[in-house]
């Protein structure tokens, strides 16, 4: 057990290195504090360390932010999860994460969207400004991405397509592009409406999914589409 979690560990590591994290033309957005301990508490889960990953969790960021935030993220999230690393139920504590990180993912989302409506600034800073948000909301998607395509594949592919399309709007692209080819392209003319609406649409599809996946997770169906490695 020790040596599997050792080896997680390095594995940690090393995607957590910036000259690591390109793969075929996807970027791995680098660390913050929520994403450096959520991979540890999953790492540990997958070690079949329950009892680590509790310890990560309990003294953590992550259960830091969900205790802040408990009365906007689902009902019952964070005891689902303490159920789930007792029971070593992979998919109900993938599932559960994904749901948390869909709330960070929504909640920059939406400072980008408030961003854009800031007329005190001038076009280019409130545009650059809702970039930055944008890239900080792609940094906790990625880590969900896997578990919200394997619920609902269609999901998955519009949230991508989302982002790629709210940075063109914004007249630039991802800092991290999903396709090689995207790296090359030339930016396209601002156009604050259609990234609005595209960011808005991106919530929407957000807070369904954190709906639905909460039913999902109470009812302890998520290994009907999440693998229990």
């Amino acid at each position: 057990m020790r040596r599997a979690l050792g080896s997680a560990l390095i594995l940690l590591a090393a995607i957590s290195d910036p000259a690591a994290a390109h793969h075929v033309g996807v970027f791995i957005p680098k660390d913050d504090d929520i994403t450096r301990n959520l991979k540890e508490i999953r790492f540990a889960a997958q070690a079949e360390r329950p009892e680590l990953a509790v310890k990560l969790f309990d003294e953590g960021i992550v259960h830091a932010t969900m205790e802040k935030e408990e009365k906007r993220l689902p009902d019952g999230l964070e005891d689902g999860l303490r159920t789930a690393f007792r029971r070593q139920d992979m998919p109900g504590i993938e599932l559960r994460l994904a749901i948390f990180l869909a709330f960070l993912t929504r909640e920059r989302l939406a400072d980008a969207r408030a961003r854009i409506d800031r007329l005190d600034l001038s076009p280019d800073r409130r545009r650059e400004q809702a970039r930055k948000l944008i890239n900080a909301a792609w940094r906790y998607y990625n880590l969900a991405d896997f578990a919200i395509t394997a619920q609902d594949a269609k999901t998955g592919v519009a949230l991508r397509i989302g982002f790629e399309d709210a940075q063109t709007y914004l007249g630039g692209m991802m800092v991290d592009p999903m396709w090689a080819a995207a790296a090359a392209a030339k930016p396209a003319e601002p156009d604050e409406a259609k990234a609005t609406a595209v960011i808005d649409g991106m919530v929407r599809i957000l807070a369904q999914f954190m709906a639905d996946a909460a039913r999902i997770a109470r009812a302890g169906q998520a290994g009907r589409f999440l693998p229990r490695r």
